[in-house]
């Protein structure tokens, strides 16, 4: 790691103006920003940020894409059933436990320190080596992070890396995908090793051990099986379903809206410019997904032709960025362009001629978090669950414990938005959960930052331009 030296740049959260808009990506990752629509909702082009789009070992961003409304879908089947968390599961040969089961509530957390990446780097982002220890440079692109187990999780757009913490000296390994600049494919049904995608923009971990994944330009969903043992397989789920260039422009692949079985759903809305953005998974594993191309809420069920229903519709000018499922419920996190907001999603009460009934704003509101200035947004980018609680990141720099009545339990960490590491401050050393300076970039298509937890330990991942890095915080 390179020697550390730290600006003081304090940025307030009143300079942000942030329209996170639903990026797609084509074969160039050099694509140009667009302008938001009024009100910061959908946009032709949308803000590219430091991690929006499919990006290239240098970092750089291609376009982004525009939501649109769709029809109403098919009524749900097999909606998720109520559970309070996941419980641990074989992976298979070679596997891992499952994800933490339920009693991993949490009521504050203590100490966060470095776990991995290098958040004083700002050289180009070459490729990574596999093998290299867990703060080696170059750092891996910071994405969506999961835990199986003993073994972390963490996507970089093209790729899936992976490490077994339970080892003396972890090391970072990767898993599938492969970082392309241009002339990429979708391909699942293979081994790992074998597998790539165009630009994955989520993953989330089931109670049973596999890996799921969405694929924004591929318009597929996947799951990985056996990601920690010898078996590790990629599964086409729902969507495209072959081996399949990349499209550039005319994204997504599997172009439409369409439920019904897994080899047949359609993502993206007619005409495309929009794909399935967000996931999240139930305790006996039913995939739910946000598309932003027709904004729509959707279940993939278990059952063997992976049966895909719509479960909500949500507004189109509404940035998703990020997806939970606690008690029967979803709850989807984001912005619109003037609040913050949560939205339940109730699947059992969903109803085709009255496709929004079911979906509710359990808040909406610009000064919903006392952390943040009065006036200003706290920008909330993600949303994961302790079996009890949500638990909730924003772009202002901090993470929270909420109640799915919207009540404000709890500030797990984070001290307010940074743009840069105070002078007195070292990243790379302990710090109470709640003095960490978590710098990351303040307008991120990508949905950043990305947070999870397992076994009590809350993972952040961000970072800034090519400073991307993961925080582990110890929590109780």
């Amino acid at each position: 790691m390179k020697s550390i030296t730290l600006l003081a740049s304090l940025a307030a959260v009143s300079a942000i103006s942030l329209a996170v808009a639903c990026s797609s990506d084509s074969n160039s990752n050099n694509g140009s920003a667009g302008s938001p629509a009024a009100g910061g909702g959908k946009s032709d082009a949308g803000d590219t940020g430091e991690n929006g789009g499919k990006t290239s070992a240098g970092g750089k961003t291609s376009t982004a894409g525009k939501s649109s409304t769709g029809d109403a879908g098919d009524t749900a089947s097999g909606a998720g059933d109520t559970g309070t968390g996941a419980t641990g599961g074989d992976t298979g040969e070679g596997g891992d436990t499952g994800t933490p089961s339920t009693g991993t509530a949490i009521t504050s957390c203590t100490t966060g320190k470095l776990f991995e990446g290098d958040p004083t780097y700002d050289q180009d982002l070459t490729p990574a080596t596999d093998g290299q220890a867990l703060t080696a440079d170059p750092p891996v692109r910071n994405q969506a992070v999961a835990v199986i187990g003993t073994h972390f999780f963490v996507n970089t757009d093209q790729e899936i890396w992976t490490t077994d913490m339970s080892v003396s000296k972890p090391k970072l390994n990767h898993l599938a995908g492969k970082e392309m600049d241009s002339g990429g494919f979708i391909n699942a049904g293979v081994a790992c090793a074998d597998t790539t995608f165009l630009s994955v923009r989520d993953i989330a971990a089931t109670a049973d051990g596999k890996l799921v994944l969405v694929d924004y330009v591929a318009g597929a969903v996947i799951e990985i099986t056996d990601p920690t043992g010898a078996n590790c397989k990629s599964n086409y789920v729902a969507g495209t379903h072959a081996k399949t260039a990349d499209p550039g422009s005319d994204y997504p692949l599997a172009q439409g809206d369409m439920d019904g079985p897994g080899a047949d759903a359609l993502f993206g809305g007619v005409g495309g410019g929009g794909g399935i953005q967000k996931v999240a998974v139930d305790p006996d594993g039913n995939i739910y997904t946000w598309d932003n191309g027709t904004g729509k809420f959707k279940m993939i069920a278990t059952d063997t032709d992976r049966t895909v229903s719509t479960i909500g519709q949500g507004s189109a000018d509404d940035n998703i960025n990020g997806l939970t499922f606690l008690n029967g419920k979803l709850y989807a996190v984001g912005v619109d362009g003037t609040n913050d907001f949560l939205i339940e999603v109730d699947p059992s009460k969903y109803k085709k001629a009255t496709p929004k009934g079911n979906v509710s704003d359990v808040y909406r509101a610009r000064d919903h978090f006392s952390d943040v200035e009065s006036g200003h947004q706290a920008q909330t980018m993600q949303v994961f669950n302790d079996g009890e609680a949500l638990i909730i990141s924003g772009q202002s720099g901090f993470v929270w414990r909420v109640a799915t009545d919207g009540t404000v339990l709890k500030t797990l960490a984070g001290s307010g938005t940074f743009i840069d590491f105070t002078s007195d401050f070292d990243p790379t050393a302990s710090h109470a959960a709640t003095d960490w300076e978590l710098v990351s970039n303040l307008s991120n298509s990508a949905g950043g930052p990305w947070i999870t937890l397992a076994d009590k330990k809350l993972y952040w991942s961000g970072g800034i331009g090519t400073a991307q890095y993961t925080v582990q915080f110890n929590c109780q």
